[in-house]
């Protein structure tokens, strides 16, 4: 018991190697009513109780030259000193720790991390507290990691010891609990990261596929731009050589269109355009690709496709554009075709193709308009082109 008057602070000694911990401990203490002295171990510890004696020894486990256990056992060991209360600030973290804290007889054992309150809460019990007679006599003979031990601690200081395990597993278990919700957070966190990533690849990927559309169309009809019927007439061509099959190019101009332009003006003209456009897509193939060639321009691909079928195709787009309902007057187109067949002519020349359905076009245009020409009926009776007959 201790026997500091109502004016006298009650003295504690503070045990710690680390500065400071020792200090916040210290500064903790003293700011609640105590005097504080500070040792740097267990053996400076010993040396300073048996000069001047404190109410209360608070001691860290883990130090040098002497630890927290030995400090403990050596004061408990003392007949001067075993009434002395020891504080034990330990992390009972294994089997070792619980046999030693046992056999240390400390008065209280405080798990860390601890809680401010919680400390002084148990530091003020254990000065108050009176000493039971005969409460801490006997002995207990307990299995610990698999061997039997036999602790002589009180009955009293094995309580306080599974106290402070229970409260170390509950702290543990607190801080499990906490460290799964952090879990749960950052997992969270990771999947709205792994949304957005996804999120900004697939805007990315719809950019790349807007870019390379506007890259290959035409920005007033939406049909294919004339870059792009170039690289597919080669591709065609090629193909076709391969496989030794026909392609014909339909090459067709609307006829009289600056005279409209003059009449309308130019927006109106640009909507003949468009209407030229979808007209041409929707009495194509879905196999034929239709471009945009420049200007009032257009041009028709026309994969594995003859001369005679070529015609009969041209024919029936010229058809579908002369009887549209136009807006202000009629509108009609001229058309060019040529033809490359591999088994006739092994050239593949695009500039040859193109030469040849212009031509085709040019006659359509000289010999009244609004008509279909292919450069084979300009040789009199050829129905397909001579690639290099045309050079």
């Amino acid at each position: 018991m201790n026997s500091a008057t109502p004016t006298q602070k009650l003295e504690i000694l503070v045990v710690d190697d680390s500065r400071l911990q020792a200090l916040l401990l210290k500064n903790l203490l003293q700011d609640h009513g105590y005097a504080v002295t500070v040792a740097g171990n267990g053996e400076e510890a010993i040396a300073g109780v048996r000069v001047q004696r404190p109410d209360l020894v608070i001691g860290d486990i883990v130090m040098p030259v002497m630890n927290g256990y030995e400090m403990c056992r050596a004061i408990k060991d003392d007949a001067d000193l075993k009434d002395l209360p020891v504080v034990l600030l330990t992390t009972l973290s294994d089997e070792d720790d619980i046999l030693l804290g046992l056999t240390a007889s400390a008065d209280l054992y405080l798990t860390k991390p601890y809680s401010p309150a919680y400390l002084l809460s148990s530091i003020s019990a254990l000065l108050q507290r009176a000493d039971a007679p005969g409460a801490d006599s006997d002995y207990l003979e307990m299995p610990i990691g698999g061997a039997m031990h036999v602790i002589t601690a009180g009955r009293r200081q094995m309580l306080s010891l599974l106290l402070s395990t229970y409260g170390n597993a509950v702290e543990q278990n607190r801080a499990l609990i906490e460290a799964q919700r952090e879990l749960s957070t950052l997992n969270e966190q990771l999947r709205e990261q792994a949304r957005h990533i996804e999120t900004q690849q697939a805007d990315l990927q719809e950019a790349n596929l807007q870019l390379q559309s506007l890259a290959a169309h035409d920005g007033l009809t939406g049909l294919k731009n004339h870059r792009f019927f170039k690289e597919r007439l080669d591709e065609e061509l090629q193909r076709a050589a391969r496989g030794q099959s026909p392609l014909s190019l339909v090459l067709l101009d609307v006829d009289s269109f600056k005279a409209y332009n003059d009449a309308f003006g130019h927006p109106a003209g640009d909507e003949i355009l468009k209407t030229v456009a979808d007209v041409l897509l929707a009495h194509s193939r879905a196999t034929d690709v239709v471009a945009r060639y420049g200007g009032e321009e257009f041009a028709v691909l026309l994969p594995d496709t003859g001369g005679e079928t070529s015609l009969l195709l041209a024919e029936r787009l010229r058809a579908a554009l002369e009887s549209a309902p136009w807006p202000q007057r009629a509108i009609t187109a001229s058309f060019g075709i040529a033809t490359f067949e591999q088994a006739r002519h092994a050239a593949e020349d695009a500039a040859l193709l193109l030469g040849a359905a212009d031509r085709a076009l040019y006659h359509s245009k000289k010999t009244g308009r609004n008509r279909v020409t292919h450069s084979g009926q300009m040789d009199e009776t050829e129905s397909t082109l001579d690639l290099r007959s045309n050079g």
